[in-house]
């Protein structure tokens, strides 16, 4: 049996790609949930200025949580253990479920853009992914090559190119949900607010590839959120209470 791991120093060339795709991302949520409370605070009439508060609040929250996730990533990142025998492939990593793919459940084995790999087994969920900071990463390549050939991809996949459209598409709703007074707007963006959260939720849970911990969060988090959105647009409309942020109340 042949064993690969995480090269020394992968994850630190991980790191910026993370950060480059994160940043953006965390701008966006940041930026929107000011402009909530900004909306709030007009409808509040209040004289106190907040904000020399709010936005070091926001940055030490937001530079704490990803030095937390950064800290977390790598002990995850550097568990990850590759195991290849005479008729099946293992991934193993921390908090994780163990995923096994046979040679012979092997659908396609693709070389992405980025150098990594991803095998797909004969469902959705057995999917391995191969981060191109493995070791012995051109014997890892050959190996896999004589399991089955492989299709390389010179493109970003549709997934990632999407990841910034569906966020921005979510924020925008986010927004609606909270700042707009039109029930009509505020019902149809609740509702695909909601379609979004519950898929992700579902997808999420179901994924062999996300840790335990990432897991729980994201179904507090989603949980919360869809609870609180939806009992906010019954009392507007079974309970005729007004919208729009200061004045759900």
């Amino acid at each position: 049996m042949e064993q690969f791991k995480i090269r020394q120093g992968g994850f630190n060339e991980l790191r910026k790609q993370m950060l480059a795709k994160k940043i953006p991302l965390v701008v966006i949520a940041v930026a929107v949930g000011l402009a909530i409370f900004q909306f709030s605070a007009n409808n509040q009439n209040s004289n106190v200025n907040v904000w020399p508060y709010i936005i070091p609040m926001a940055l030490l929250s937001v530079g704490f949580g990803l030095y937390r996730g950064m800290n977390r990533q790598r002990k995850l990142f550097e568990s990850y253990t590759l195991s290849i025998s005479d008729d099946s492939i293992v991934r193993e990593q921390t908090n994780t479920p163990t995923i096994k793919i046979a040679f012979s459940d092997v659908n396609e084995i693709i070389k992405n853009s980025n150098g990594s790999f991803t095998i797909k087994g004969r469902t959705a969920l057995d999917v391995i992914g191969i981060p191109a900071q493995i070791d012995n990463y051109e014997h890892l390549e050959t190996t896999l090559n004589f399991i089955r050939p492989l299709n390389v991809f010179t493109k970003q996949a549709a997934s990632q190119k999407l990841t910034l459209p569906i966020t921005l598409a979510t924020a925008a709703l986010m927004a609606t949900v909270y700042l707009a007074t039109n029930k009509i707007l505020v019902g149809i963006s609740g509702i695909l607010l909601t379609g979004i959260l519950i898929y992700s939720f579902i997808q999420i849970q179901r994924s062999k590839n996300i840790d335990k911990k990432n897991k729980t969060s994201k179904l507090l988090g989603n949980s919360c959120f869809v609870f609180y959105n939806w009992n906010n647009d019954f009392q507007a409309f079974c309970m005729n209470k007004p919208l729009g942020v200061g004045t759900r109340n």
